[in-house]
């Protein structure tokens, strides 16, 4: 069910809205192999009327299930806006569209959240993109050269050797 506010509700002050939206109700599929929303939103806003306009105010939380671009190991991620507000007009090209006084509020929180979605999702930082073992350290590469020596060294340590 979408997230409907009457709007007849704000003319004796501020209302409190909170609760949660499944990814369905959202419409949340992201075109990212890398990122799927599969976790509820959760919101606690404050919706009050600002002259011709509907103002919200407050939090905003989902988390993501990703893939990191550089290592592939599977991580979370928590999309957090803290402090989140929007100004919906009620009249202008802009408008809110009312359906018997109440307007759905579920387009403005899902265009926020994608737009905070990564767009290129990293487990950590500094992830060099060296596959990761169960206590996450890397393990260096073991190259054999052609003389039969051994040395350890990086997957991309070849290629600083290549004259371009």
């Amino acid at each position: 069910m979408p997230l409907l506010l009457n709007i007849e509700t704000l003319a004796n002050g501020p209302v409190q809205l909170k609760g949660e939206l499944s990814p369905e109700e959202l419409g949340m599929e992201t075109l990212d192999e890398l990122v799927e929303a599969d976790e509820p939103l959760d919101y606690d806003l404050t919706v009050e009327r600002a002259g011709d306009n509907i103002l919200l105010q407050g939090q905003i939380t989902m988390r993501l299930q990703c893939e990191c671009a550089r290592c592939l190991r599977a991580f979370e991620h928590r999309v957090e806006l803290q402090g989140w507000s929007c100004l919906l007009p009620l009249n202008g090209d802009e408008k809110i569209e009312l359906i018997n006084n109440s307007g759905d509020l579920t387009p403005y929180l899902r265009e926020d959240t994608f737009l905070a979605f990564p767009q290129h999702p990293l487990c950590e930082p500094g992830c060099d993109g060296s596959p990761k073992l169960a206590w996450g350290e890397s393990k260096p590469l073991k190259i054999t050269e052609a003389s039969g020596k051994t040395n350890e060294a990086s997957v991309w340590s070849k290629l600083d050797n290549l004259n371009l």
